[in-house]
């Protein structure tokens, strides 16, 4: 596993997100429709639909943060990469944080670079 791969779940996680918001909001919303025409007959179930796809989405989410989580926890506090990158993916510090903590000649770009070459 990479940084740039657990970014690319985190990304992926708050899509999925915004989209279960998006679909509790359109299920929630049952204000009735008025017009001129008349109805085509086919009343659809929309909120069980949106149920379902909350329901497979909110699995899929469950799914992925499982495998961030497990991704972070094999991070050791032992080796150097692995401790920078446990501050960056788990505690959210900044590089320039990371970069006071850890001391010694460490720029920030040297220790930002390291870590997204870092395969773990």
């Amino acid at each position: 596993m990479t940084a740039r791969e657990i970014k690319h779940i985190n990304k992926e996680i708050s899509g999925l997100k915004a989209k279960v918001i998006r679909l509790e909001s359109e299920a929630t919303n049952t204000a009735v429709k008025l017009s001129d025409t008349p109805g085509s007959g086919n009343a659809s179930d929309k909120i069980g639909n949106a149920v379902t796809q909350i329901t497979d989405i909110q699995r899929e989410i469950q799914n992925l943060e499982i495998l961030r989580n497990s991704a972070l926890n094999r991070l050791s506090r032992d080796i150097f990469e692995e401790n920078c990158l446990f501050m960056r993916l788990s505690l959210h510090y900044s590089w320039a944080k990371i970069a006071l903590q850890v001391g010694g000649n460490n720029t920030v770009d040297s220790i930002k670079k390291m870590c997204y070459r870092y395969h773990w």
